[in-house]
């Protein structure tokens, strides 16, 4: 192998450090130290105490570029330990680190400072989701992210800044963090300004922003019990929550401003300690992202309340209504013909999967495999091939069999009845998964050929879990709801750390 060869190889094969110490020498004679750049492991993701996955690199060139060896580079980190604190270039002008993560979660900044030279930074993650995690499902939220694991825990990442990732602290961004280690987990639900969950006891527990008494308790950046309804799913909205108990009663709290408690007028209920208000009864699934909330009844039907401006409400009028309104001639699916393939079919939860209400609108399953959605349609949310609001139920077209449906921002995803994952509507962050940033109104197939068992759209982003439990999410990144610390998003599935 010729010298050239040796160096480029070494400068890729980055484990080969000392070797190509050893092997290669300078070829001609390089200038004077210009720059130093990254060669690789910027933006790395490690569990709490241990090594990152790939060394530190850093290399320094002359001003024509070519490799300077014998320069000094000093290493430093905000936390965590390094390798070594002092190295220097070897002959292919780099210089390596490994970094050990602290103890406590949280963003590390590694700095490399070659002699003579300016600095340059590397940033890594410490996330608390130490070891494999195998999810059943995941919620996007907002801005954030919350799934359940096969070994029954909480798991949250993405925007923090009122706590809503449950991490026990504030921050804008969140590494996925385990929030229940000392409970067992049946569903977790991301609102925007705060997440609930309900444990295999029934015991709902909130976290996040406590206004208008959307968290039945304090709130704060450590989720907390609320109000002792026997539950068996709990949603988190954008401003209100509600819990459908082992006895198929429907309660919500919180904000009431446009009637999305579903009790009357639109009154707001007053101060952090609003008890739950009763709803309906005979419900089998409850679905709310924005300013309203609908509900699927025992016998199929759908019921929406709350604010109506672009025909979310499903009944045909754009009126505001503080309480439940049947969609006329929408039956829901009831139960799952085929429970889909899962680490844990048992924790499927029917029903959950059949209707969902977006910001501004609602997608449900009929009984027919068909999804149809109604409300606001600017992005092509609706999937109808056209851009109008509706406010009666439409098949979304293409005329393929679905298993499961989600309602985001202004984007929409469904499964076929096969795992396969469609999305349609708004796509400037790439929430729709084909590789484009552009949108559709109708469903385009999420990339990747993945055959997922849930799915979940979230205000700019979505996420999936694959039939093996791996998290995928796809789209926006700028709090870090790709679980990543980079900051930049994708318009392709990405998988999560941590993922089988």
């Amino acid at each position: 192998m010729s010298a050239n060869l040796l160096r480029a190889a070494c400068a890729l094969g980055l484990s080969a450090l000392a070797a190509c110490n050893d092997t290669v020498e300078p070829l001609g004679l390089a200038g004077p130290p210009a720059t130093a750049t990254i060669v690789s492991g910027n933006t790395q993701l490690a569990a709490v105490g241990t090594v990152l996955p790939d060394s530190l690199v850093v290399l320094v060139s002359d001003a024509e570029g070519l490799p300077v060896p014998g320069v000094i580079v000093e290493w430093s980190a905000s936390a965590g330990v390094l390798s070594q604190l002092r190295d220097t270039t070897n002959a292919a002008g780099l210089s390596a680190v490994a970094l050990t993560t602290p103890e406590s979660a949280g963003e590390v900044t590694v700095t490399a400072t070659p002699q003579g030279l300016a600095a340059v930074t590397f940033s890594a993650t410490a996330s608390p989701a130490a070891g494999l995690l195998v999810f059943r499902y995941i919620d996007a939220g907002s801005y954030h992210a919350c799934g359940i694991t096969t070994t029954e825990e909480s798991v949250c990442w993405g925007f923090n800044e009122d706590g809503q990732a449950g991490t026990g602290s504030i921050a804008t961004t969140a590494p996925m963090t385990r929030i229940s280690t000392d409970r067992t987990v049946r569903m977790s639900s991301a609102g925007r300004y705060h997440s609930c969950e309900v444990t295999l006891a029934g015991e709902v527990w909130c976290g996040g922003s406590p206004l208008e008494g959307r968290t039945g308790n304090p709130g704060g950046a450590t989720f907390a019990p609320g109000f002792d309804l026997a539950s068996r799913v709990v949603q988190a909205g954008l401003l209100h929550s509600c819990a459908l108990t082992l006895s198929r009663q429907l309660w919500c709290w919180g904000s009431n401003s446009d009637g999305q408690i579903g009790t009357g007028p639109a009154i707001p209920l007053p101060g952090s300690t609003s008890p739950p208000k009763f709803a309906l009864a005979e419900v089998n699934a409850v679905t709310t992202t924005g300013l309203h909330t609908c509900a699927v009844l025992v016998s199929g039907q759908a019921q929406c309340w709350g604010y109506n401006a672009s025909g979310q409400l499903g009944d045909g009028s754009t009126v505001t209504s503080g309480v439940p309104m049947p969609v006329p001639g929408l039956v829901c699916r009831r139960e799952p013909d085929v429970v889909p393939q899962a680490p844990d079919p048992d924790f499927y939860i029917p029903g959950q999967a059949y209707i969902s209400a977006g910001f501004a609108h609602t997608c449900g399953i009929t009984s027919a495999d068909a999804i149809v959605c109604w409300g606001e349609n600017e992005s092509g949310q609706l999937g109808r091939a056209n851009f109008a609001d509706g406010s009666t139920p439409v098949p979304v077209v293409g005329g393929l069999a679905w298993r499961a449906v989600s309602a985001g921002f202004n984007h929409s995803c469904g499964l076929t009845t096969d795992g396969i994952a469609f999305c349609w509507g708004d796509n400037a962050s790439g929430q729709l998964g084909d590789g484009t940033l552009t949108a559709s109104a109708v469903p385009v197939a999420v990339a990747g050929g993945l055959v997922f068992q849930s799915i979940s759209a979230g205000e700019t982003f979505s996420c999936g879990v694959t039939t093996n439990g791996a998290a995928w999410c796809w789209g926006d990144n700028a709090y870090g709801q790709l679980a990543t610390s980079g900051g930049g998003g994708s318009n392709v599935p990405v998988k999560l750390p941590f993922q089988p």
